[in-house]
C-alpha cells in the first residue's frame, strides 16, 4: 500500500518536471529565461521593479563599485530577487 502511494506521489511530481523545461525569449534585445515554471527566472537589462512580496537582494550591498546592468534574477517563484540596479 505504501509503495503504491509512493509511486503515485513520484509520478505526480515527476510528470510536470519532465514537461517543464527551460524557456528563453528575446524581446527588444533583452533576454528572459524561465526554468521549471518560475523556480529560477533571469531577465537581462530589464530594470523592472522588485515585487513587494519578494525579499530583495541588491548587488550594490555586496559590491558598491560594480556597474549596473539592469539584470534581475528571482528564485523560488519570486520569493528572493537578486538585482543590480
Amino acid at each position: 500500500m505504501k509503495l503504491k502511494k509512493l509511486c503515485l506521489l513520484l509520478s505526480i511530481v515527476a510528470v510536470p518536471l519532465m514537461f517543464s523545461a527551460c524557456a528563453t525569449s528575446e524581446r527588444g534585445g533583452t533576454k528572459h529565461t524561465i526554468v521549471l515554471g518560475g523556480l529560477y527566472e533571469y531577465s537581462e537589462a530589464s530594470y523592472k521593479p522588485v515585487k513587494k512580496a519578494s525579499l530583495p537582494i541588491r548587488r550594490s550591498d555586496f559590491d558598491p563599485d560594480a556597474p549596473t546592468s539592469g539584470n534581475n534574477m528571482t528564485f523560488l517563484w519570486g520569493l528572493f530577487t537578486y538585482y543590480d540596479y
